[in-house]
């Protein structure tokens, strides 16, 4: 994991298909509410204490992490704790402006 945030501050590029951290969580981890919870809540501690370039890494991998979620069949309330933490993610990121635009369409990130 240390390694990650070392590369995190470096350079944002969190996707590397077949290599990247994130990629095999998300890929590996999609049908687990709580791995891909956990990965969200990562996510946003990493925005959260970095600078813009990494904030908009970091909000561009969660799109494909949202794009793999909305894929898998999931319960109520299973969808509205992931939206409620893509939500914190959205703030953590300084993309409050997209989560409020999605709400006046009634689409959440998961549906």
């Amino acid at each position: 994991m240390t390694n990650f945030f070392l590369h995190a501050k470096r350079r944002p590029n969190l996707l590397n298909h077949g290599t990247g951290d994130f990629y095999q969580i998300r890929h590996y981890g999609k049908e687990d509410v709580s791995v891909m919870s956990a990965a969200i809540k990562a996510l946003t501690v990493i925005a959260e204490t970095n600078r813009s370039a990494i904030k908009n890494g970091v909000w561009f991998f969660s799109s494909y992490i949202v794009e793999g979620l909305q894929k898998e069949e999931r319960l109520k309330m299973d969808k509205e704790f992931l939206n409620q933490l893509l939500k914190n993610l959205a703030k953590a990121c300084e993309k409050m402006r997209f989560y409020a635009d999605r709400i006046k369409t009634k689409m959440p990130f998961i549906h």
